[in-house]
């Protein structure tokens, strides 16, 4: 059941209440009315005056009818409880499924630098951070000269990890496999 469900059977349930409690009182104010006109007076034998009654009977039940009434209005109409726990449930499930795809995308592209030598995974770790790197930006960032970085981007290549494209009168850089 959701809330607006049970919001609706409060609001009847406490209309339903509110009702029974109203007759109640209408039956005991028409049974001494016809005591009244039957006996002439509202007063009993002992003294005591038919309308001297207690009534905080009905007044506990109307305040109680109106709370069920209040509480089904408020899970009606204002409670969204459910709604933000279902939606942040949803946004906590999907951070920690993209947080273990990364984790197991960083596991996986740490073994895969494990093969290569120190300068390498500088190399390899530089593409991977920025897909499409321009050549003349990975030797800056890399610090490797000229020559040795465009024999090793051939070997790369060669061995089908990274793939080339021309800008201009660089390079782009991009690694095949993806992690």
């Amino acid at each position: 059941m959701n809330q607006r469900q049970i919001g609706t059977i409060l609001i009847i349930a406490g209309i339903i209440l509110a009702v029974i409690v109203y007759s109640i009182k209408l039956r005991e104010d028409k049974y001494i009315n016809a005591l009244i006109a039957d006996r002439g007076s509202c007063f009993l034998a002992d003294g005591t005056c038919l309308h001297d009654r207690d009534m905080l009977p009905y007044i506990a039940g109307w305040i109680f009818s109106a709370s069920i009434v209040i509480l089904g209005i408020y899970l009606f109409f204002f409670d969204r409880t459910q709604q933000k726990l279902s939606e942040q449930n949803t946004m906590i499930s999907d951070a920690l499924l993209k947080t273990s795809q990364l984790e197991k995308e960083k596991t996986d592209f740490t073994a895969f630098l494990s093969g290569f030598s120190d300068e390498e995974q500088v190399v390899l770790k530089a593409i991977k951070e920025q897909d499409g790197i321009q050549q003349s930006t990975l030797r800056y960032r890399t610090g490797m000269s000229k020559s040795s970085l465009s024999l090793m981007l051939s070997s790369f290549e060669k061995r089908g990890l990274i793939t080339k494209t021309e800008s201009g009168k660089t390079n782009k850089i991009y690694l095949r496999k993806k992690f």
